[in-house]
């Protein structure tokens, strides 16, 4: 079965790529220049640290070689205690988020919420969710070939109690999975889906169908509908098990937004808790990305026929198809949890990478490698000592608490940062060169980009003026 490791974080380090320069502007909108998204990688790789020694400055410079700042190396603390631990850290070079004594904790006390039936899951989500090519075939034994042996009780166990008439939760057509889905749209089906089966598990995929909606509003309006999808479940007693999106190739370059939305979900998943499966990770190795031809949907394994799919071989036929790799993940995955929540068996995991720092000008958060994501509440954050930014920034009003994050890095490289809030939440992104207002150079409402040069850099998520202190979400990824 395919375990979770804890591994080295992707180095903060591509070649510098041409994009929107970190000139000041507050606008929060798209810069002109598209920017390139990295290839995703299924080995994990390492950095080098950062190149300046403490106290030695770098500059930042536009793509014409004009200086925008200066960026200094300081240390991630000012005194000699033990740096604070925040909290367990999603490895992004792993299928499997960690099920550690905690996270097992917060599994529990989801399921305490409400009365479910252990033995079935519900289905959430778009066109390869609804799809009979997915997890159908786990229903009949007959199509099942190569299942590894120790996922056979899994499989045996969720096919043991019915969901719906003659169905179990692998058979059953899911009335809140249907083509061409979003968020948005599973929100009224999620909940006669959840009232007529009463799932304690629930497979979410989402984002495909909200990936064609320009940018950038596409984005930020499935991260709410998506909170919105989740914390629905959670508040009823069932626990979502999230999964990033696969790539998609068509149309044309709308592949580019893909990371995006995966490191949101995997923000929601760490943040709530609650497991993830790096669709996406797994896919990444296959042939066309396991994508068929239309560049949307799944491939899937076929008979000797030719014709007749196959999605529940999992010997070598399998290996190089979507379906078959996700259906295989998906029975992982709920191998992973069940024993935990169902069982009170001892989680999977003695340990998870962990996030360090307090988030403070003293003591930033310090972001592990990119892609990098958080998720946590200016509500709780020990720090409220910036009220307004000065250099490229000039703003004011930004009277809340915040959270500081420090960013180093080792080569030139085109970053986006986004923060995602809602509601009454209202908080802005601050890129600074020093713990220091002063050094602002970008300041965003929701989203900033552009080349930075090596050197260790911060971004303040800081709530805007008598806004109410509240959740948010930031991402940061290398896009050069």
């Amino acid at each position: 079965m395919t375990r979770w490791m804890i591994g080295p974080m992707a180095a903060l380090a591509v070649g510098c790529a041409q994009g929107a320069p970190l000139d000041g502007d507050s606008s929060g909108t798209l810069g002109t220049t598209a920017a390139t998204a990295m290839p995703t990688s299924t080995e994990p790789t390492t950095g080098t640290g950062p190149t300046t020694e403490p106290g030695e400055t770098t500059t930042t410079s536009t793509t014409d070689g004009e200086t925008l700042a200066t960026a200094t190396e300081t240390s991630t603390s000012t005194t000699d205690s033990e740096p604070t631990v925040l909290g367990e850290y999603y490895p992004f070079d792993a299928v499997h988020s960690p099920i550690t004594a905690d996270i097992a904790a917060a599994l529990d006390a989801i399921a305490a919420k409400g009365v479910k039936t252990d033995g079935v899951f519900a289905k959430v989500g778009g066109s390869s969710t609804a799809s009979t090519n997915f997890m159908h075939c786990l229903a009949d034994a007959m199509q099942i070939m190569e299942l590894p042996v120790e996922l056979q009780p899994t499989v045996d166990y969720f096919n043991a109690t019915a969901a719906g008439p003659g169905a179990t939760s692998f058979s059953r057509a899911s009335l809140a999975a249907m083509a061409g889905w979003g968020a948005a749209d599973v929100l009224a089906p999620l909940a006669n889906e959840v009232t007529e089966i009463l799932p304690r598990f629930a497979l979410v995929l989402l984002g495909t169908a909200e990936l064609e909606v320009p940018p950038p509003d596409g984005v930020f309006n499935f991260a709410d509908n998506l909170v919105s999808v989740v914390d629905t479940l959670i508040a009823g007693g069932t626990i979502p098990i999230l999964s990033t999106m696969p790539n998609r190739t068509m149309p044309a370059g709308i592949d580019v937004y893909v990371p995006r939305y995966n490191a949101f979900v995997r923000a929601l998943a760490q943040g709530r808790k609650i497991p993830l499966i790096d669709l996406n990770l797994v896919l990444a190795g296959l042939p066309g990305f396991g994508l068929a031809a239309d560049g949307v949907d799944l491939s899937v394994a076929l008979a000797g026929d030719m014709v007749t799919p196959t999605p529940c071989a999992f010997g070598f036929s399998g290996t190089t198809s979507g379906y078959n790799r996700r259906n295989l993940a998906t029975v992982e995955a709920l191998a992973r949890v069940k024993p935990v929540v169902v069982d009170g068996a001892a989680p999977p995991d003695a340990t998870a990478p962990l996030l360090m720092g307090a988030g403070t000008l003293d003591e930033p958060i310090v972001i592990p490698g990119l892609p990098f994501v958080d998720m946590r509440s200016t509500a709780d954050s020990p720090s409220d000592a910036i009220d307004s930014y000065a250099g490229a920034c000039m703003t004011m009003g930004e009277d809340g608490p915040e959270f500081v994050y420090e960013l180093n890095i080792t080569e030139a490289t085109s970053i986006r940062a986004l923060v995602f809030d809602q509601g009454t939440v209202d908080v802005d992104l601050h890129l600074m060169t020093q713990t220091d207002a002063a050094t602002c150079v970008k300041r965003a409402d929701r989203e900033l980009e552009g080349p930075l040069q090596p050197g260790t850099y911060y971004l303040a998520v800081d709530t805007l003026g008598t806004a109410t202190p509240g959740e948010f979400a930031i991402v940061v990824l290398s896009e050069g």
